[in-house]
């Protein structure tokens, strides 16, 4: 009887040590998944992310892969990417994923539209995400750039640059690429009605070649300031303006380190903040369907730094313009148009 007197402060103890311990972990627990919920951190998602052209084009590929790179740091979800995709295989791709019960499927770029429409409705369960296409089922989100505006600052800016009153532009023959053709033609005429404008169109995000032989044609016939909103082919057609020792106007990313005397701005368009703010929204249960949009309104897009060529005279009329244009861009393009 002594003995297990003696035993017991013991058996005591150990069932306290043991109460605490558990106690401590539950808390642990509970405050782990409290933050995880506060920041968004978790790694039960899953996300992909689907490219037509290579993950290191300088471009729009480049800068969706870094994007989502930084953001799984951020939140901890998992990521699968597949770039270089072709048009037949994106319906088979996203398929897959849909099977094996990926939560969020980015389709970087308009190709991904139709194929995304066929796929969705087959799995009710995964977010499907598209560029500049369309979505018209329950699990679709489309994200539409509102371009007009932004083209028509950077048609401003290449007639303000242009000394031989000659201006290109070499675009990619897609629908959601002439919104933005026609905001350059009405800035060029707005600032300068005797600029002569040449547009050339290429088949393909990524048709290197055809962008190349366009640019020499335009810089043949005196161009002196080109824009191009390609994705594998900026760097070349940048490459080609410095050669022949005229201007160039990037886009997607600030390209101006491609060519520092020659690129005099690019038009960014804000992927990292575009992903950063749909991704947020999903794992708080509220990243809208069908269609939203981003714009110089939005931050998304907007001039990069000027280049040394540029002089405080064009900034400060270009800045101007922005202001004017993220206030009231819809009106204001149309009173320009009119000439008033």
């Amino acid at each position: 009887m002594n003995i297990r007197l003696k035993r017991l402060p013991l058996f005591i103890g150990i069932f306290v040590f043991i109460l605490v311990l558990f106690l401590t972990i539950q808390f642990l627990s509970n405050m782990l998944q409290t933050i995880n919920k506060q920041t968004g951190r978790t790694s039960e998602y899953r996300i992909a992310l689907l490219l037509e052209g290579p993950t290191y084009d300088q471009g729009r590929n480049s800068s969706a892969w870094e994007s989502l790179h930084q953001l799984k740091e951020i939140h901890g979800f998992t990521l699968f990417v597949a770039d270089n995709l072709q048009v037949a295989d994106i319906a088979k791709t996203a398929s897959s994923l849909g099977q094996q019960g990926y939560d969020l499927v980015f389709g970087h770029g308009v190709a991904f539209s139709k194929p995304f429409i066929e796929v969705a409705p087959n799995y009710p369960d995964t977010r499907f995400v598209t560029f500049n296409g369309k979505a018209i089922h329950p699990n679709q989100t489309n994200v539409r750039y509102e371009m007009r505006s932004a083209g028509y600052l950077v048609g401003m800016l290449a007639a303000l640059m242009s000394e031989s009153q000659k201006v290109g532009y070499i675009m990619v023959d897609k629908p959601t690429e002439y919104l933005q053709v026609e905001g350059f033609r009405e800035g060029v005429t707005a600032v300068s009605p005797e600029t002569s404008i040449s547009i050339e169109k290429v088949p393909d995000f990524n048709d290197k070649e055809s962008a190349l032989l366009a640019a020499r044609g335009m810089i043949s016939e005196g161009v002196d300031v080109l824009y191009t909103t390609g994705d594998s082919f900026n760097l070349n057609v940048i490459t080609e303006a410095q050669r022949a020792n005229i201007y160039a106007i990037g886009y997607i990313a600030d390209q101006r380190y491609m060519a520092p005397q020659h690129v005099i701005s690019s038009l960014i368009q804000d992927v990292g903040k575009v992903y950063a703010t749909m991704i947020s929204q999903y794992l708080a249960g509220e990243l809208p369907t069908g269609e939203v949009s981003y714009g110089l309104t939005e931050g998304v897009n907007r001039l990069g730094p000027f280049g040394p060529m540029v002089p405080e005279t064009v900034k400060n009329r270009i800045y101007q313009e922005l202001e004017h244009l993220i206030q009231e861009p819809q009106r204001q393009l149309k009173r320009r148009s009119r000439g008033q």
